[in-house]
């Protein structure tokens, strides 16, 4: 037991770091939610300040920029290059768009390509950057879609702008539904607190067992390695089940709806995703990585999870690109998981989104656990 015990001593250093991605995490959901005292019934998208150049200047651009402009606020002038800098750092602004010419052109004659034209300056530790691409190209993507279908320009656009922002206005007619949307939005957002508190915390005590002193200090005893690794595995998942009962009773309590069919649904996915997260972190600590690195992984992984998986913009609204890298994490089939209960899915119709997390888990756990036993006997 005396690895056990360690594993808990350890422990109480980074319970820090445990209570302030607690409170992020909270905090993200009542920002995300849009539910955090707000006695408005109607949802709608968040407004960015953006800087748009129009170098086209074609029928194609010009509608492109009238939906940008009433998705969010455009900030019109002549600004140098730190200027755009500055209003970045000081949020302001969120992107510095550039439309370059030919751009309609080769949009209409139906060249995809077209879509990676635009150029867009964002600051890459910002979301709201990231959510101003992802109207771009799911406006474009409509846009374009509605051409093939015969549409005219203006008509195209038309239509495309009405369906983006039909989405993105959801009227709320009364507390029950108010209630039912509250429980889908908390619970898509709780993963980042599970992926950062697990990666905050419980990664550098797992890491700190492979430093020279703990290792010689549990040498000494005459535990067994094998014994050692089960103790470790044990005090893991008894951390993990904790911070998964926060994280639940958290979220029960802000989304006001707890022990129904959709409740456990959700609860079971929320299960499935932190044990895979849990053997993403068995896999990785048999890298042989400085605890201090756990921070840096903490934001790395945590963020681009998050992003590519549909934590923190909906999958639909996602490109094709984020899509295709997204479908390789845990985050994306658990977010598909929420989306199917959501619509009414039961155990059948999430099942396929559950192993699929489990996959993931196993197979970069049985990687990790392959490289680690080989670093074991290339020191021997």
């Amino acid at each position: 037991m005396i690895v056990f015990k360690t594993f808990f001593k350890v422990l109480k250093n980074y319970k820090t770091s445990l209570f302030v991605y607690l409170g992020i995490s909270i905090a993200v959901i009542f920002l995300l939610s849009g539910i955090g005292g707000s006695s408005d019934k109607n949802y709608s998208a968040t407004s960015h300040g953006i800087v748009v150049i129009d170098n086209d200047n074609s029928e194609v651009s010009k509608e492109l920029v009238a939906f940008l402009g009433e998705a969010n606020s455009i900030v019109k002038g002549d600004f140098t290059k730190d200027q755009i800098i500055d209003m970045m750092y000081y949020t302001k602004i969120s992107n510095y768009i550039v439309i370059p010419a030919g751009f309609g052109d080769k949009f209409l004659s139906g060249d995809r390509e077209a879509f990676s034209l635009i150029e867009s300056t964002k600051d890459a530790g910002s979301r709201m950057g990231y959510l101003v691409e992802t109207e771009i190209e799911s406006y474009l993507n409509l846009f374009y879609n509605y051409t093939l279908g015969g549409y005219s320009v203006n008509e195209a656009a038309g239509f495309a702008k009405k369906a983006l922002m039909d989405h993105s206005a959801v009227e709320m007619s009364g507390s029950d539904k108010a209630e039912t949307a509250s429980l889908f939005i908390v619970f898509t957002v709780l993963p980042y607190g599970i992926l950062s508190m697990l990666f905050s915390a419980i990664l550098p005590v797992i890491l700190r067992f492979n430093t020279e002193i703990i290792n010689k200090r549990t040498g000494i005893s005459s535990t067994p390695a094998i014994r050692k690794q089960t103790m470790i595995a044990l005090a893991t998942a008894v951390s993990a089940v904790f911070i998964l009962i926060a994280m639940v009773t958290a979220g029960s309590v802000i989304s006001k709806e707890a022990f129904t069919d959709r409740w456990f649904f959700v609860l079971l996915n929320m299960f499935t995703f932190s044990l895979s997260i849990v053997m993403l972190i068995v896999a990785i600590s048999n890298f042989n990585i400085k605890p201090d690195f756990a921070a840096g992984l903490t934001n790395i992984i945590g963020l681009s999870f998050c992003f590519l998986g549909g934590i923190f913009v909906p999958l639909e609204f996602l490109g094709e690109g984020a899509k295709a890298i997204g479908r390789f994490l845990p985050t994306y089939w658990y977010s598909e998981a929420i989306e199917r209960i959501k619509n009414g899915g039961g155990i059948s119709d999430i099942l396929n989104c559950l192993l699929i997390q489990l996959l993931f888990g196993f197979m970069v756990m049985a990687i990790g656990l392959a490289i680690g036993k080989y670093n074991i006997k290339k020191a021997e």
